[in-house]
């Protein structure tokens, strides 16, 4: 049963519980959260630059008078209409729309990336959270069982067969505990409100953990993790794909470096010459035209490849800098889970060790006057180890949240 519930954290966070599980507040920060939102709606701003850089250059279009007309044979000129149209070397826009949508490409992963960041504190949060009022519970509990002990104690005062100061021990611990359990109630409103402010929501809103969490698994080895992480992770995905942006500048670059077309016209109006009769008198002008643009000056595009070809190793090295940092956080990962395993059994061991302890104790005290001293002791040792217990617990989802903080 436990590897079952364990899938299912491991997929879906810390189960779904009573309470509030983590997986409803993860759907409430991917809503709600207004820097995730942000990044989506540049995302989609992202995707509207390929249609303006797909399209044509815009015509252009002139007109001209003559303050000081340009007499012809057929008349002075009086007006000049033309339009001019401007296209690049074949291929060239079909690249830049290539660039743009491969920049918003490269731009999404930024949304993922952004998305397990508050996911990871979320988590970080919510596992904070659920360990100080899990310490409260215990802090209670041993209140309830001290409650008993100290029924006991005055039962023995009224008999004669112990003295006044056993009571006033049990009441000094119990007040120890109280004292330690609105220490913990009033630190709940630190992780409460980064909960909160990553789903949008008022500091104080009240949040209910979940009731109880098993020390989680990690069955996956690490190496098999890297392979995974190499091809999934958003991070060296995007690399990927600003490296490939890169590329397509490179090739764009090439095409700049073409010639440009520019076909046109020019309407001349021309006026009819006054006394005088001759052919086509006041015909109008029409002339087409055809011009080419030609990129003599190349240090800009040799300036330019070799920027591209920096930014593309410079990535390469990102990628790699990536990569030996998710290994080295998956081992810190895996170590922290396995001193959390160790940590857990050894308490364990000492916590039912104590128990033994103390109910020979309360034996012994229920048949004599003395032993309330070393039985306070050991209560004090059981709860030390109740809490050493949760936090190896906690520290073994934390190991779990740093994996799934690689994993998407």
């Amino acid at each position: 049963m436990q590897k079952y519930m364990f899938i299912i954290c491991f997929f879906f966070g810390l189960g779904t519980l009573p309470g509030q599980s983590l997986e409803e507040l993860r759907k409430e920060v991917a809503a709600n959260n207004p820097s995730l939102q942000a990044l989506e709606e540049s995302y989609q701003a992202a995707l509207e630059k390929a249609p303006q850089v797909g399209q044509l250059p815009d015509p252009e279009l002139g007109i001209g008078v003559f303050p000081l007309p340009v007499e012809t044979r057929l008349g002075p000129q009086q007006l000049r209409i033309g339009a001019t149209q401007m296209f690049p070397w074949f291929g060239t826009l079909k690249q830049q729309e290539a660039v743009a949508n491969t920049e918003a490409q490269a731009q999404y992963q930024g949304i993922a990336l952004r998305r397990q960041a508050l996911y990871f504190g979320l988590d970080g949060a919510y596992l904070e959270l659920y360990r100080l009022q899990k310490k409260a519970l215990i802090l209670e509990q041993q209140i309830q069982l001290l409650n008993t002990l100290q029924e006991v104690a005055l039962a023995k005062v009224s008999s004669g067969k112990a003295n006044t100061s056993d009571v006033l021990q049990v009441q000094l611990q119990q007040e120890e505990l109280r004292q330690r359990i609105q220490i913990l109630e009033q630190a709940q409103a630190a992780p409460l409100a980064t909960i909160n402010q990553l789903r949008h929501q008022p500091s104080n809103t009240a949040i209910t953990v979940v009731d109880s969490l098993a020390f989680a698994n990690l069955p996956f080895a690490k190496d098999s993790l890297l392979q995974y992480i190499e091809t999934t992770h958003p991070q060296l995905r995007m690399y990927s794909l600003q490296q490939e942006v890169a590329q397509q500048r490179l090739s764009l670059n090439d095409l700049q470096q073409k010639p440009s077309f520019g076909v046109g016209a020019d309407y001349i109006a021309v006026q009819e010459r006054e006394l005088a009769t001759i052919a086509n008198n006041g015909r109008d002008i029409l002339q087409v035209r055809a011009s080419i643009k030609v990129p003599l000056y190349r240090k800009k595009y040799d300036a330019r490849e070799r920027e591209q070809n920096l930014q593309i190793q410079a990535l390469q090295h990102q990628k790699a800098a990536s990569m030996d940092e998710f290994g080295a956080a998956l081992e810190r990962a895996y170590t922290m889970h396995t001193t959390a395993g160790m940590e857990l059994d050894l308490y364990e061991r000492q916590e039912d060790l104590t128990n033994s302890l103390i109910a020979m104790l309360e034996s012994q005290y229920s048949s004599a006057n003395s032993g309330m001293d070393e039985l306070l002791r050991y209560e004090q040792q059981k709860i030390d180890y109740q809490l050493k217990k949760l936090e190896a617990i906690v520290k073994s989802h934390l190991a779990l949240r740093e994996v799934q903080r690689l994993l998407f």
